[in-house]
């Protein structure tokens, strides 16, 4: 099986860097092959252009596609921040889940179009750090980023098999708990199917 792991953090010291290479340690165990597209470090400009926006697409989105249609498993790795992903995350996907790639609109009703999901590759996982406990986003109802990003992109594109693994109070819990958040995501990669 073939994983694409698509990286939003900028700093290589973070609990979202351990997260990934715990990660990447379970895909390496289990046998499968993995490429990570780490945005930072390719400064990816998450900026849509006028040009971009009527359609054109640059030789850096166009390798982003092809990796995605190589791979059996998208995997997402990113803090959430303001109750959303990284800006520089959401930008790739404007510019690369485009319309005609990922997703089409096809006659409804009358004049009204539905959209269907083109997306190649139908199972993904979705490893995001928060700051605060879970039993705030529950109680609360701040699970927003997630039901945005599962049903507005994911689903939306064409995505059928979604795992969601939120690490919650990331910054601020113990070293131990941690430690126990790594060893559950380096099993999630060995165990992914």
């Amino acid at each position: 099986m073939k994983v694409l792991i698509i990286y939003a953090h900028p700093r290589e010291d973070s609990f979202n860097h351990a997260v990934k290479e715990s990660f990447e340690s379970g895909l390496k165990f289990a046998g499968h092959e993995y490429e990570v597209i780490d945005l930072y470090k390719e400064e990816f400009n998450p900026v849509i252009t006028e040009s971009e926006l009527k359609g054109e697409i640059g030789e850096q989105v166009k390798g982003y596609q092809e990796k995605i249609k190589q791979s059996d498993y998208l995997a997402f790795i990113y803090p959430t921040w303001w109750f959303r992903c990284p800006p520089i995350l959401e930008g790739w996907f404007d510019k690369v889940f485009t319309s005609g790639f990922a997703f089409k609109y096809i006659p409804f009703i009358g004049s009204f179009k539905r959209p269907i999901g083109l997306l190649p590759v139908k199972k993904a996982v979705v490893i995001e750090t928060y700051g605060g406990p879970g039993w705030f986003y529950k109680l609360f109802r701040c699970t927003i980023p997630w039901k945005r990003l599962k049903l507005g992109v994911l689903k939306f594109c064409g995505i059928k098999k979604l795992i969601h693994y939120p690490l919650y109070y990331a910054p601020f819990t113990t070293d131990k708990k941690r430690k126990h958040f790594l060893d559950k995501v380096r099993k999630l990669g060995k165990g992914l199917r």
